[in-house]
């Protein structure tokens, strides 16, 4: 039917069947009800009756086939639209995430003494609003709980501290009294220690953001039975009685009043759901009405039996360090493309940097690279297209590829992959994921 033209023929199989089934039940239903109305009203039937019955028949077979395939069309049109614009949407947010990442490792490899800690809580916030950013581009992923966790044993005062520097920005630009009661020790929990330390401070972020200035967020930690207990709670403004069930739904936020003067889009009470069912736990929400404050309550599975039996640690080792490469860097972000090329010739390889397609080409003519890494989003021609001409511009040179991109969906990896390409890092890349890629490629036999 040409309303399914473009579409793929799986799905439009897949379609075909589903529609037939519909539509034979549909038509079904229609000859049932037909039958109970004649039968029941045979004895007083007029031609009137029958004249106003016939004019509101049904839809016809290929009426409704008609119909459930514009619907379905017009579906599948929408849904491809969204990915298409999730897709450029990520890759508009990390691109500027990677040179501040970049940033920091250059200073790192310049001068190791230079500003520790300040760079320690930008790399921290960088990271953190990198997976900020992930999870706001697959809403479907946070709401089913298909979040990949990188768990450890972790004190649970080590979470909650970097959870209230996460959201320390918040609490101080309105006066917040903090109150944390949480033990540095003792309370061990099996848990992604980014994630988690999302989970509290979404949890402080609301408390602050629905408490006038000048109020009181207190976070405390227990263990209640055999689980780990997390308090947030607040005086802030309350939650009322009937908001109270969906709290937690996504965008449950935007109903709750028509002054949105406390901002936000209803996803963080969302995440934290979804995380905290992520870690084999449970959050609650509680209550006494509006303008009494409110409190969240997360249970999680306390692990302290897990410290004398854990395996010791292993003694430090020294980093692997990829061997110097002849390393040529393609991106249009002049930013990226710049620090990057400084940190991996602090690193000791012999680097060159491009900011198109053309100009790569031009210098591979006297330059050869073992690694190309390339930004897949480029101007004149994109990273596949380049990585083909580079291929035919140095025959018989085992030249290994790594995109390095913005475009992070399943597909633009698997694209890829069909490319030739050996590694996909998505933005921001640090320099130790990268130092690990150039490992991996140059050992790779492919």
């Amino acid at each position: 039917m040409k309303i399914l033209e473009g579409t793929p023929p799986t799905e439009r199989d897949a379609l075909l069947v589903q529609i037939r089934g519909v539509n034979e039940q549909l038509l079904l239903a229609t000859l049932r009800a037909d039958v109970a109305v004649a039968d029941a009203n045979a004895a007083n039937q007029t031609s009137a009756d029958l004249a106003e019955r016939e004019a509101k028949r049904r839809y016809t077979a290929e009426e409704i086939t008609g119909k459930l395939l514009a619907s379905e069309h017009a579906r599948l049109v929408t849904a491809r639209a969204k990915d298409e614009f999730l897709a450029m949407l990520g890759h508009e947010l990390r691109n500027p995430l990677a040179p501040i990442l970049i940033a920091l490792d250059v200073i790192a490899a310049r001068d190791p003494t230079a500003f520790p800690r300040e760079r320690a809580v930008i790399e921290r916030q960088v990271k953190h609003l990198t997976r900020l950013v992930d999870d706001l581009l697959d809403v479907s992923r946070i709401a089913s709980g298909k979040i990949e966790l990188r768990l450890e044993l972790v004190e649970l005062g080590t979470v909650v501290a970097r959870a209230v520097e996460l959201a320390s920005p918040l609490l101080e630009a309105k006066h917040h009294h903090l109150d944390v009661d949480v033990p540095e020790h003792g309370l061990l929990i099996n848990a992604d220690p980014v994630r988690f330390a999302q989970i509290v401070s979404n949890l402080i972020v609301n408390a602050a953001k629905y408490t006038p200035d000048g109020g009181l967020v207190a976070v405390a930690g227990d263990v209640v039975g055999e689980d780990v207990r997390v308090r947030v709670r607040d005086n802030g403004i309350g939650i009322s009685e009937a908001m109270l069930p969906t709290v937690f739904e996504l965008f449950a936020q935007e109903s709750q009043a028509l002054d949105r003067a406390p901002g936000g889009l209803g996803l963080g009470l969302a995440i934290v759901r979804s995380l905290v069912t992520s870690h084999g736990g449970s959050v609650t929400a509680s209550s006494g009405g509006s303008g009494r404050g409110s409190e969240f309550e997360v249970l999680v599975p306390c692990v302290n039996h897990l410290r004398d039996s854990a395996a010791p640690a292993l003694p430090e080792t020294t980093p692997l360090r990829a061997p110097p490469l002849r390393l040529l860097v393609v991106d249009d972000n002049r930013d990226i493309a710049e620090l990057m090329g400084d940190v991996l010739g602090v690193q000791g390889h012999d680097v060159r940097v491009a900011f198109d397609g053309p100009s790569a080409l031009a210098i591979c003519a006297t330059f050869t690279p073992d690694v190309a890494l390339l930004d897949i989003g480029l101007p004149v021609m994109d990273g596949y297209e380049l990585a083909a001409k580079l291929r035919a511009a140095l025959p018989g040179v085992a030249l290994k590829l790594i995109a390095i991109t913005g475009y992070g969906q399943l597909a633009d990896k698997q694209r890829a992959s069909d490319a030739g390409f050996a590694l996909h890092l998505v933005k921001p890349v640090d320099m130790k994921t990268l130092e690990a890629g150039l490992i991996s490629v140059t050992t790779l036999q492919r």
